[in-house]
């Protein structure tokens, strides 16, 4: 299932079996779809605002892209989520602002902010995974298990490499011979 899209199952029966109260799912309900809309905000107009900020150096397009709600959250709403999904939601917000800093600070020439810029989306992909598994365990009452690995369906996930990396490393690996050298702490060998 892509990020983003909604289960076939209607949300109104997750929310039926959770043993949060009524307020404290609006609110887990609120700060993933807060995050869901932000992380498509991010990954879905990536090109355009990298476009624009590259023809004229303008860095106004980014407040409107990175905008959210977390950001205005107070205690008190974060209150009414448990511990874990809080700390799902730092660990998530704290890589979209050092993106957007990114973007607001950075001198780098258009290719290396592309580069930069999917390197971080595809980070905040994982990340988004891990609120949207957490949220929804809250929701549905489901225990999670820590050990088992969130799986992201993030192409940038997938270890890339060209097939001529793949091929030089292979040919690195036929020529690379061991070599063997003496120990200079053993007496038996000779020191010139």
């Amino acid at each position: 299932m892509a990020r983003g899209q909604k289960k076939s199952s209607s949300n109104w029966r997750e929310v039926l079996k959770s043993k949060h109260s009524e307020i404290d799912q609006r609110f887990l309900i609120l700060f993933k779809l807060d995050a869901m809309n932000l992380f498509n905000n991010i990954s879905s107009r990536s090109n355009d605002y990298i476009e624009a900020f590259s023809l004229k150096r303008n860095r106004g397009v980014f407040k409107e892209v990175f905008e959210n709600r977390y950001s205005r959250a107070s205690i008190d709403n974060l209150s009414h989520c448990p511990v874990e999904v809080i700390e799902v939601l730092n660990s998530f917000y704290v890589a979209v602002d050092k993106l957007y800093w990114y973007l607001k600070t950075t001198q780098d020439m258009p290719n290396t902010i592309e580069d930069e810029v999917t390197r971080k989306i595809a980070r905040i992909g994982v990340l988004y995974d891990q609120v949207e598994l957490f949220v929804d365990a809250e929701l549905s009452g489901e225990a999670i298990d820590y050990d088992e690995p969130v799986e992201s369906n993030n192409i940038h996930d997938l270890e890339l490499r060209f097939d001529g990396e793949i091929q030089e490393e292979e040919s690195h690996e036929d020529f690379i011979q061991d070599q063997e050298y003496p120990d200079m702490l053993d007496d038996s060998v000779e020191k010139p």
